[in-house]
């Protein structure tokens, strides 16, 4: 439990259930930045997670967000954990060092994959995303917080990478340079972004492992982790998801050539076509421009992690950052070559 005695836990879950003894803990390491674990009580099972404060400084609108999301889907016919509060009525629970803690349902006979395996998921998880911005597209964003500011602007984004370029010392550059230059060639068309689109409320961080598939169906469950939750554009979560959708290799997984997989590609696209009313023409318009943005955004994020000292994302190497720069950027390039294709799928599948 990466250090956290059981007592430990049992005084944080007295907080969202005072009554709850005799339970299990698994450690959940598949995150890069919250700390996670899996609670098994006999007949039934919480998700709790420790917030990462350094990044989420912003709990409170936060969770505000996913209170008002929890709010929207009901009645509709997206499943979605639900987020307990504490028997003080807050989401949150602190424990003695001021860490925030959260629970929420779990969601059993699910699992979740970091590239998809098959057609069959790729395409599963285009329905997930489409139903979930067809469920939200008359959400008024005015009425959901922002608690990440600028979260995938890219000005900000490249303004703290030369800010890390500039304080990092010349080892750390030299090892760069290469990843570096793959960045420069992506940098004019990632800097040309999709003009008058409606700003809708958008996950965000709608990579692979955040969405749930059942393990023996392999139905599409849901999609999870709501931290990033807040308004942006239809391209964000399109191209977030894709990176990992139609990618051949996890980000930093040495061993694997980064390939741009355009069967998968195609199945996610057939099941986000499902729901046709989701996005205005113009977001659909957009949404290829998006599978080059999010992972040279992603890719400009780990590569100014790496520059800057690995201080935002979780490394249990210290080149990882790097790696993941890396691996990103190169799907970023295979992305580009294969916007007519991604415009035509979009078409076709339309």
């Amino acid at each position: 439990m990466e250090g956290l005695a059981p007592k430990n836990i049992a005084n944080i879950l007295r907080h969202f259930l005072p009554h709850g003894n005799d339970f299990e803990v698994l450690p959940i390491t598949q995150g890069l930045i919250n700390d996670s674990y899996k609670i098994s009580f006999p007949d039934r099972a919480y998700f709790l997670q420790r917030l990462n404060t350094q990044i989420f400084q912003n709990s409170e609108d936060l969770m505000f967000n996913i209170g008002q999301w929890q709010q929207s889907i009901q009645g509709s016919s997206l499943p979605a954990p639900t987020y307990l509060k504490t028997t003080q009525g807050p989401y949150f629970a602190k424990d003695e060092q001021g860490h925030l803690w959260r629970m929420q349902t779990y969601i059993p006979n699910a699992m979740a994959y970091d590239i998809a395996p098959d057609k069959k998921i790729a395409k599963e998880a285009g329905r997930l995303l489409g139903h979930f911005h067809d469920i939200s597209k008359h959400l008024n964003t005015q009425s959901f917080k922002t608690p990440i500011p600028q979260f995938q602007d890219i000005h900000l984004r490249w303004q703290q990478f030369q800010q890390a370029c500039d304080q990092a010392d010349a080892n750390t550059l030299q090892a760069a340079q290469k990843t570096i230059e793959i960045l420069q060639t992506l940098q004019d068309f990632a800097f040309n972004t999709p003009k008058e689109l409606p700003m809708r409320l958008c996950h965000n961080d709608t990579k692979l492992n955040n969405m749930l598939f059942h393990e023996k169906q392999h139905k599409g469950i849901c999609l999870v982790d709501l931290d990033t939750l807040m308004p942006g554009f239809a391209y964000y979560d399109f191209g977030d998801a894709l990176r990992t959708v139609a990618n051949t290799a996890a980000e930093g997984d040495l061993n694997t050539p980064v390939l741009f997989k355009t069967a998968h590609a195609a199945s996610f696209i057939s099941g986000l076509c499902e729901r046709p009313e989701a996005f205005t023409k113009k977001e659909w318009l957009s949404l290829p421009f998006g599978a080059v943005y999010m992972p040279f955004l992603h890719g400009l994020r780990a590569l100014t992690d790496f520059l800057a000292g690995n201080l935002y994302y979780k490394v249990s190497y210290p080149n990882e950052n790097l790696d993941r720069a890396q691996n990103l950027l190169s799907f970023a390039q295979k992305a580009h070559e294969k916007q007519d294709f991604l415009t035509q799928s979009i078409a076709e599948s339309l």
